[in-house]
């Protein structure tokens, strides 16, 4: 009995060694293995991990519109025991970038994801400039504004949810334009308000009726934003662009008229310096005469860097100050002359009791105080600080000049 016990446990050791042996050989690597996995610029990683020999398979996923990465935690994992039960293994996963979906069309390239945050930027950008351009609390373009923030809010949530497609591109981008087209608004409308104030239409009056007819386009436009933001959602249209090109031209129409005003101020500014000349202002009154050159080609400068309203000033001052030395100057000229006309009649007077005096009772002798008639009195005079005193400026000014 003993002998036949001893065998028996024997044999029942080796099948144990044979069941751990098989229990420990490798089984499929979905179940039975993991380790970690990444994928990169789409809304769901993968990770596989083990846990012990039993183990399973966890998939993690990361999701991020408003982060460059996404990050996920695996889940469910399952595996595989003798029995046919397993423990949860576990697993982990990341995502970088803007996801897309697997299924999107093909011509959706993974470029475009990439590029997706840089959208982002560019429409949180152009959102600034147009607040700073003061759109956020003009009465004219508040309730647009307002309503354009909340379709951004809205298209952004969705891009997060479902992902991004070319419909949704092209949505933000529209949504980008009318955020610049709001800044070229406000920026059209200052410029108008300059005009209006200073009387300035009539110096290119079809860019200022063209530029006055677009600012009235663009106001209908927002007072119907009902209409603007269904055409936009559409996915195909480009309300936004044509937003923005209206605003531009508005723009650029009442810069022209700007110009204009400029050129025919420094036209005056010219003409006024050129009647200063004339009567010798740079020499009677230097310091004034200069003050008008420095304003001159201030507006010069200010002009060919794009601050035209700034040039506009320059050449008024100038012009004033031209004017007012010519009338200033020519005045005291005047006086001066009329003060010369009437010493030399008192002088001619006194030559003709000379004259007489000369026949009645002659002078034989010299006289102290009364000089030859040949006499030198005054020091030639060349006029060189007269010369040095004048200034040459440009007629023309040679340059378009820049945007306001």
């Amino acid at each position: 009995m003993t002998k036949l016990k001893r065998l028996a446990l024997v044999l029942l050791a080796a099948s144990s060694l044979f069941l751990v042996a098989c229990g420990s050989t490798p089984k499929d690597d979905s179940k039975n293995s993991g380790g970690a996995g990444s994928s990169s610029q789409s809304r769901t990683g993968s990770g596989i991990a083990g846990d012990g020999s039993d183990s399973g398979s966890g998939y993690g996923s990361g999701n991020s519109l408003t982060d460059d990465d996404g990050s996920g935690s695996g889940r469910n994992g399952y595996g595989d025991d003798d029995d046919g039960s397993g423990d949860d293994g576990s697993g982990s996963g990341s995502g970088s970038g803007y996801g897309y979906d697997d299924d999107e069309d093909e011509e959706f390239d993974e470029n475009t994801a990439k590029n997706y945050n840089a959208l982002f930027r560019m429409i949180e950008k152009s959102r600034e400039k147009a607040i700073d351009a003061g759109a956020e609390y003009d009465d004219a373009t508040s309730d647009f504004f307002s309503a354009l923030d909340e379709e951004y809010r809205r298209q952004r949530e969705l891009a997060e949810s479902e992902g991004i497609s070319p419909e949704m591109t092209n949505i933000l981008r529209q949504i980008n334009a009318a955020y610049e087209g709001l800044a070229q608004y406000e920026e059209a409308k200052a410029k108008k308000k300059l005009i209006d104030d200073n009387d300035y239409a009539s110096n290119n009056q079809r860019a200022y009726d063209e530029g006055a007819d677009l600012l009235e386009q663009l106001e209908e436009i927002m007072a119907d934003s009902d209409s603007f933001f269904e055409e936009l959602r559409s996915g195909d249209s480009d309300v936004g662009t044509q937003f923005l090109n209206k605003a531009t031209r508005a723009n650029t129409d009442f810069t022209n008229v700007l110009k204009a005003s400029a050129n025919n101020m420094r036209t005056e500014a010219f003409k006024a310096k050129k009647q200063a000349d004339s009567v010798k202002a740079s020499v009677s009154r230097k310091d004034d005469y200069d003050d008008g050159v420095s304003e001159f080609r201030a507006g010069d400068s200010n002009y060919v860097t794009g601050s035209i309203d700034e040039s506009i000033e320059n050449y008024t001052k100038a012009r004033d100050i031209f004017a007012t030395l010519y009338k200033e100057v020519a005045a005291a000229r005047a006086e001066a002359q009329k003060k010369i006309s009437e010493a030399k009649k008192k002088v001619n007077h006194a030559w003709g009791v000379a004259d007489e005096a000369d026949k009645t009772d002659p002078l034989t002798e010299k006289i102290d105080g009364i000089e030859d008639h040949d006499a030198k009195l005054l020091e030639d005079d060349d006029f060189t600080d007269a010369e040095n005193s004048y200034v040459e400026i440009d007629e023309e000014l040679d340059d378009d000049g820049g945007d306001l």
